[in-house]
């Protein structure tokens, strides 16, 4: 209601200029109106005066004449003009005076001013207008004027016509002539101001109209179309008008634009002005309702003291988060009623709040210990500002804070646990360490020193990488591989366990079982490894000695397994040999050659785990090397039911498909793969193999039946078997072996449920 008030007032106010803008106009046009009127009377009356006084002078110089002519009548022409001569030394105007006694011209003054001469009539070529004023004076024995109009010989004088009657013996008059006075009509007119240009233009007419006569007398017709002041002369012949305006007619006011052009900026500025001013108002009064909604409504502590100490303002939030009704607090002290008179360490908040108040900037931040009324203690983050005057005088402290009890309980509760994790991280024999998402260490337990020699400031900061043998370099870098392949499948546990072997001190080196996780932010975002070893250098050392004593037995097995093989050789050349003896000959000479095969695959796997292997890469057609594998296979699968299929997608040529490999090593992989799905297929399954050769050769080899869960994370590991009875559990460790040598790898996939898929794949 307010907002539509205030923009109302505006066009009210510009309503109102307008108004007294149009009254102001209106009083300067009749202002105006009444000084261009009295201008014109005035100058009116003036002339009809002077034309008046000038007319009856004419009228009393004829009396004069008049008079003096019944007194001597026989005058002559000299006494004539003696007697004109005096009479018109004050008349200017006066152009000639004539006596026409009994009709003919007898006296004339000046005497040029007869014309022809003496003797002849007045009327003889007179205008029809003189004869006519002639003869109506002599008949009814009245003066006459005539003002000859254009057509007129004598269009430019006033002629006065005074009759003259003589009184005889009888008593009867008798007519002894008339008197004629002319003057100079323009200079008449012109004297009065009649015709002139000026301000107020000026012109006479006769009332009356006769027809083939001009009714101007002098003057412009145009004046009486500009509707004029009138006035009425009245001559003996009929009355004449004077008539009088301005000269630029009865228009407006010479200030009507200025006042008209300043009254229309006035309506438009002043409304304007308001408008821009109570726009600026009511977004003050706006922005101000908003400060206060803002400041009342926020979620936020918003206290101003002044420099007593004293509570002056407080926002609703304020008063409620402490447990006040609205107002309650105003007046109140700070310290004692919000504040504690001492913090935790036994300090006087009191001393601290008036340093505060001196150099507000010195503490623009705090955390303080508060108390609600109901006793309950509560912690608070301030943030102080001073509120100064407008000379710089600081008036008080704005404080605005925000309620960190829960912060306050999760730091204790998190500094507790800290403490907790601290005291079991660094009294375990294990190694805890973590690394950073660059496998930097973060972290480390204090035994680690006790086990690898290190001081703690020692591995900080370090990659892992620093510390781990070359072939544990890329024992961690599967890991990872295998972490990121988890993580991408979003499976639960993204942890892995390998044995790592870490270099120490003094230069030796220890392995350490490892189990590693993935850290993850709040987030979901990876932000580094978290591990923990165990020292099993003890259980390596044992491994080694086995390795040893198996490789020393091998070698030692190679020495008699000659005889063995030579000898039925050397017992064919010497003859005399029945079928029997050659067979059993045969038998011999297979077993000690299979049993050689397999000593020096046994030192290939030594030399592949050592990372020392030499491939003897050649090009080996894979699908020679399954039907070869197939054939040998023959009487498991007729034993089984079996049914073996093989399927090329891509890379074949001329019915082969060749890649680059260790020829020996590549067919026991295959073989080993092979003859696990054929020994996991139920009766009457099936085996199918699927190759394809795009960017690298990928086999993979599904088969009917799951492999059992208690063996499927540890599926490729040494020895690793669901039952001693079904093998020693290296095939699949020997097969991945075999891949990872040719720069490959060897995964098992049991997403489909009853079958299983293993998926190897090659480089170029």
């Amino acid at each position: 209601m307010l907002k539509r008030v205030t923009f109302l007032i505006p066009p009210v106010i510009g309503l109102m200029v307008g108004v007294m803008v149009y009254v102001g106009y209106r009083a300067d046009q009749d202002n105006h109106a009444q000084k261009v009127r009295a201008r014109v009377v005035q100058t009116l009356n003036e002339a009809k005066g002077n034309l008046d006084a000038a007319i009856g002078s004419g009228i009393h110089l004829a009396s004069a004449l008049e008079a003096f002519l019944k007194v001597n009548p026989e005058l002559s022409q000299d006494q004539f003009e003696v007697m004109a001569d005096a009479l018109l030394v004050n008349m200017p105007a006066v152009r000639s005076i004539q006596l026409a006694k009994g009709g003919m011209l007898s006296h004339a003054y000046p005497p040029w001013s007869a014309g022809k001469g003496f003797g002849h009539p007045l009327v003889q070529n007179a205008p029809v207008a003189l004869r006519s004023l002639i003869e109506r004076a002599r008949a009814t024995g009245q003066r006459q004027i005539l003002a000859q109009d254009e057509h007129s010989r004598a269009s430019d004088e006033l002629i006065i016509l005074a009759p003259v009657f003589l009184s005889g013996r009888t008593g009867q008059a008798s007519y002894w002539g008339l008197i004629s006075v002319h003057f100079d009509g323009p200079a008449l007119f012109h004297g009065m101001g009649i015709g002139v240009p000026g301000d107020v233009l000026l012109a006479l007419r006769r009332r009356t109209f006769a027809e083939g006569r001009d009714p101007m007398l002098a003057g412009d017709s145009v004046v009486f179309n500009m509707a004029p002041v009138v006035r009425t002369i009245q001559v003996p012949s009929g009355d004449w008008i004077l008539g009088a305006a301005p000269s630029g007619g009865w228009g407006g006011s010479p200030h009507q634009n200025y006042i008209l052009g300043l009254g229309l900026l006035a309506m438009i500025l002043i409304p304007a002005l308001l408008w821009a001013v109570a726009v600026i108002i009511l977004g003050r009064l706006k922005d101000r309702e908003r400060y206060y909604q803002l400041v009342h409504s926020a979620k936020s502590i918003i206290i101003r003291i002044d420099m007593d100490g004293d509570i002056v303002f407080c926002n609703e939030y304020a008063a409620d988060f402490y447990g006040y009704e609205p107002g309650e607090l105003l007046g109140k002290p700070l310290v004692g009623t919000l504040v504690p008179r001492r913090s935790l360490e036994g300090r006087s908040v009191r001393r601290y709040l008036n340093r505060l108040l001196m150099n507000p900037s010195a503490h623009p931040f705090n955390e303080a210990m508060n108390v609600r009324k109901n006793g309950e203690i509560v912690w608070v983050a301030w943030a102080n500002d001073s509120v100064c005057s407008k000379d710089g005088t600081i008036l008080g402290l704005l404080c605005v804070g925000t309620d960190i009890t829960d912060r306050k309980l999760m730091e204790e509760a998190l500094r507790q646990r800290e403490k907790q994790y601290r005291l079991l991280a660094e009294n375990v024999t294990d190694i805890i360490w973590g690394l950073d998402a660059d496998y930097r260490f973060t972290y480390v337990s204090p035994s680690d020193e006790a086990v690898r020699g290190f001081k703690r400031s020692e591995v900080l900061g370090r990659h892992i990488q620093d510390f781990l043998a070359p072939a544990s370099r890329a024992r961690f870098t599967d890991s990872l591989r295998v972490l990121d392949d988890m993580d991408e499948s979003r499976e639960h546990l993204t942890s892995v366990t390998e044995d790592l072997e870490f270099i120490c001190a003094d230069g030796s080196s220890v392995w350490l079982e490892s189990h590693l996780g993935i850290l993850f932010s709040e987030e979901g975002e990876r932000i580094g490894l978290q591990g923990v070893s165990r020292d099993i250098s003890d259980r390596k050392l044992a491994e080694a000695l086995r390795e040893d004593v198996e490789r020393m037995a091998r070698h030692d097995l190679k020495t008699p397994l000659g005889a063995v093989i030579g000898l039925p050789e050397e017992i064919r050349r010497r003859g005399n040999l029945d079928g029997p003896q050659e067979a059993m000959l045969a038998t011999i000479e297979n077993a000690g050659a299979a049993m050689l095969e397999l000593i020096n695959r046994s030192l290939d796997l030594y030399k592949m785990e050592c990372g020392t292997y030499v491939l003897d890469r050649t090009a080996v057609d894979v699908l020679d090397v399954l039907e070869l594998i197939k054939a040998e296979s023959l009487p498991t699968l007729s034993e089984k039911g079996i049914s073996v299929g093989i399927e090329v997608r891509g890379g074949q040529m001329d019915g082969a498909l060749p890649v680059s490999a260790d020829a020996e090593l590549f067919r026991s992989m295959l073989c080993n793969l092979f003859a696990n799905a054929l020994e996991a297929s139920p009766e009457n399954g099936s085996v199918s193999i699927l190759l394809d050769k795009n960017d690298g050769l990928t086999i993979i080899i599904r088969n009917q039946g799951e492999v059992p869960l208690s063996v499927r994370e540890t599926f490729f590991d040494k020895y690793s078997t669901s039952s001693p009875s079904r093998g020693s559990g290296l095939g699949t460790y020997s097969a991945r072996l075999i891949a990872r040598t040719h720069g490959g790898d060897i995964t098992v996939e049991t997403d489909v449920p009853g079958e299983t898929s293993v998926v190897v794949t090659l480089p170029q």
